[in-house]
């Protein structure tokens, strides 16, 4: 993973005309595959999954866009970052078993530690970034307006990386990002020499359940060395973490000891505020249906049907 993405702090969601967070990740084989904008004139960044009705419906849509776009300096590499833990089916031997099926035109990458999909802001399965040859997001948004319609045939990515391919500006550049909710986890990092990480357990838990979020895992992870601390991003203990980004980030460097959160009322707390917490969460956990102006990609039921 490259240490752009890995800067560990919280950012607002990736925009079109932002420049696009660079990245190293491995393919089903191992090998490192970089995100390189530079070597292409457009590389279309799509954050997927192996068991999403709707990224399964636009898969082979996204393939054929692939194939037809090989020969035209342009390159779309395909992102799992779900967590696997209720999800076997995006772990990596999910992902080698579509790749060894013939399924898959181009490279299929595992974001494991979910923080490329942090720093881009994803939020659906499947979600697309078109990047030109500069860096720029010229197009975010879904495949094209109907999951259910093969016929729409990735329209919409089409015609963006048409419109990069030939040098103009992109037509249509935002649309409405639509799928199943990336699969997060959280993490929650501890030194065994505060005595807060019990009490820090209880509250990121019961906070996930307040946002109605249950199904988020949470991984408690105990840092033992000042090595791994610095590998971690670790200020101090507790220290929450959805993408390897910190939910609370402070300029301090890593180190073995205990973190004091701000209160509104001014004083110091071993814990941040619930509430704090709960909008931190919200934010870093967003789902498509979360966002302002979500497009329901479900079409409605004719009106004769049943409720």
């Amino acid at each position: 993973m490259s240490d752009q993405v890995h800067a560990g702090t919280s950012a607002a969601r990736l925009t079109v005309g932002e420049r696009a967070p660079l990245f190293v990740l491995p393919d089903t084989d191992g090998t490192p595959i970089g995100m390189v904008p530079a070597a292409h004139e457009a590389t279309v960044v799509v954050f997927t999954s192996n068991g999403c009705p709707f990224a399964l419906a636009w898969h082979d849509r996204l393939q054929a866009v692939a194939r037809d776009h090989a020969d035209r300096d342009a390159v779309v590499l395909q992102v799992v970052s779900n967590d696997e833990t209720d999800h076997p089916e995006d772990s990596p031997e999910g992902m080698r078993r579509r790749v060894a099926a013939g399924e898959l035109a181009g490279p299929f990458l595992r974001d494991a530690d979910q923080a490329v999909a942090q720093a881009y802001g994803a939020t659906a399965t499947p979600e697309v970034f078109v990047v030109d040859r500069a860096g720029l997001v010229r197009y975010h948004g879904a495949p094209d307006a109907d999951h259910d319609d093969p016929a729409q045939d990735a329209a919409w990515l089409r015609e963006a990386l048409g419109d990069v391919l030939a040098g103009r500006d992109v037509a249509r550049p935002v649309t409405s990002p639509s799928g199943c909710s990336v699969k997060w986890r959280v993490e929650l990092l501890w030194w065994a020499g505060c005595p807060s990480h019990g009490r820090a357990a209880d509250l990121l838990r019961g906070t996930l359940a307040d946002l109605g979020r249950g199904e988020v895992h949470v991984v408690e992870r105990e840092v033992r060395s000042r090595e791994e601390a610095a590998r971690l991003g670790f200020p101090g203990s507790p220290t929450f973490q959805v993408g390897r980004r910190d939910l609370f980030p402070v300029a301090a460097p890593a180190a073995l000891t205990c973190r004091v959160y701000p209160r509104e009322d001014r004083r110091g707390s071993p814990l941040p505020e619930r509430t704090e917490l709960a909008g931190r969460l919200r934010e870093a956990l967003a789902r498509p249906w979360d966002l302002p102006h979500w497009v329901d990609p479900r079409r409605p039921a004719p009106a004769d049907s049943p409720s």
